[in-house]
């Protein structure tokens, strides 16, 4: 069984709990969008959960035969961050391929714009060269 000192045991529930209330501030400042805290709500709630009960992970660890429990805890952890940060990885790469896509259609639709403001132009430049070409005939 892990013994954990109360200073300790309330020590980790108050980090864990600040650590919530934190990215709480942030979603109600608009810093950050909700679904991306999600993740981070529940990690958490993980460690306040294993700061109040370290038995679980005691027991666990005996259950898959890790020779100490703190070995399970980090191998979790690390787990868990590396699988976000794939699903963060991807994320950036589909946002990436999003932005390249946008950027083509702004700089095609920019084109566009300048062929016909050019087009146009010149149907108003040859209309006001031929108005000129007549009331100069007429002056003569």
């Amino acid at each position: 069984m892990i013994e954990i000192s109360i200073y300790l045991r309330v020590l980790l529930v108050l980090g864990s709990i600040s650590t919530a209330a934190f990215i709480l501030k942030r979603i109600r400042q608009a810093k950050v969008q909700i679904e991306d805290c999600i993740f981070w709500l529940f990690f958490a709630a993980f460690l306040l959960l294993l700061s109040i009960f370290p038995e679980v992970a005691s027991w666990v660890s005996r259950l898959l035969e890790f020779e100490s429990p703190i070995n399970l805890v980090y191998l979790l952890i690390i787990f868990v961050l590396l699988v976000h940060q794939f699903s963060m990885t991807v994320r950036i790469s589909q946002m990436d391929f999003k932005l390249r896509t946008l950027a083509q259609k702004v700089a095609l639709n920019e084109r566009d714009q300048e062929e016909h403001e050019a087009a146009h132009t010149a149907q108003n430049g040859s209309a006001a060269l031929g108005k000129a070409d007549f009331s100069s005939e007429e002056k003569k």
